[in-house]
C-alpha cells in the first residue's frame, strides 16, 4: 500500500487571501452583524458572531467532504438551495427594513428584544447563497485536486474560521460605532433601510450568476 502523501501547503496563502476578501466584503453575514451591533451592542451580538464563525466553516468542510460532489451530480439540489436562500434573504431584508424602532433607549441606544442566537446564525449559513458560492468556489479551486482532500478540506475550513473571527469583530464593531448616531427613530429607520438594501444588493451577483 503506497504511503499517503502529506497535503501541500502551497494553497494556504491563496486561501487566506480569498477568505479575507470573501468574509470582509458586504453580504448577508456582514449585514446581520452590523445590524446586531447597532441594535444590541457588542456583547449581546457575541452569540451571532460565534454562530457565523462556526457555521460557515462547517458548511465549507461539508462541501469539501462530499456535499459539493452531490451538488454537482444533482444540479437541481443546488438550484433549490439557492432559490430557498435568496427567498429567505429577501424576507430577512424586508424584516430589517420594516422593523419598528420602538424600544430604543435614548441613553444606551440599545433596542429591546432578542438578538440572533448562535444556533440561528449557524443554521442561517445553510441558506446563505454567498456562503454556498464561497464554499463551492473554494473547494473547487483549492480542494478538488488535493492529494489528501479530507485533510485539505479541514485545513481550508480552519483557515476560514481563523479569518472569520476578526472579520466578525470588525463588522460588529462597525455596527456598535454606528449605534452612537442612531439617536432618533428616523435615523434608525434610515439605517435599517440601508442595511436591507445592502442585503438585497449582495444577492445580485449570485442571482446574475
Amino acid at each position: 500500500m503506497p504511503p499517503i502523501e502529506p497535503p501541500s501547503l502551497d494553497f494556504v496563502w491563496p486561501v487566506v487571501t480569498f477568505a479575507i476578501v470573501a468574509l470582509l466584503s458586504p453580504g448577508p453575514n456582514t449585514v446581520l452583524l452590523t445590524t446586531s451591533g447597532a441594535s444590541f451592542g457588542f456583547r449581546r451580538s457575541l452569540p451571532a458572531m460565534a454562530g457565523i464563525c462556526f457555521g460557515a466553516p462547517l458548511l465549507i468542510l461539508a462541501v469539501g467532504l462530499g456535499l459539493g460532489a452531490i451538488l454537482e451530480t444533482v444540479p437541481a439540489t443546488r438550484i433549490a438551495i439557492e432559490v430557498i436562500g435568496v427567498a429567505y434573504m429577501l424576507w430577512l431584508a424586508w424584516k430589517i427594513a420594516s422593523a419598528e424602532p420602538k424600544g430604543l433607549d435614548q441613553n444606551l441606544k440599545q433596542a429591546e428584544g432578542r438578538p440572533v442566537g448562535a444556533l440561528q446564525a449557524a443554521l442561517l449559513q445553510w441558506v446563505n447563497p454567498k456562503v454556498w458560492t464561497m464554499a463551492v468556489a473554494t473547494m473547487g479551486a483549492y480542494g478538488a485536486a488535493a492529494n489528501n482532500p479530507t485533510v485539505q478540506a479541514v485545513i481550508i475550513a480552519l483557515i476560514f474560521f481563523l479569518v472569520c473571527v476578526p472579520a466578525a469583530v470588525i463588522w460588529t464593531g462597525f455596527g456598535v460605532a454606528v449605534r452612537r448616531l442612531l439617536a432618533t427613530r428616523r435615523a434608525v429607520r434610515i439605517f435599517n433601510t440601508v442595511m436591507a438594501i445592502l442585503l438585497v444588493a449582495s444577492l445580485i451577483p449570485i442571482v446574475a450568476g
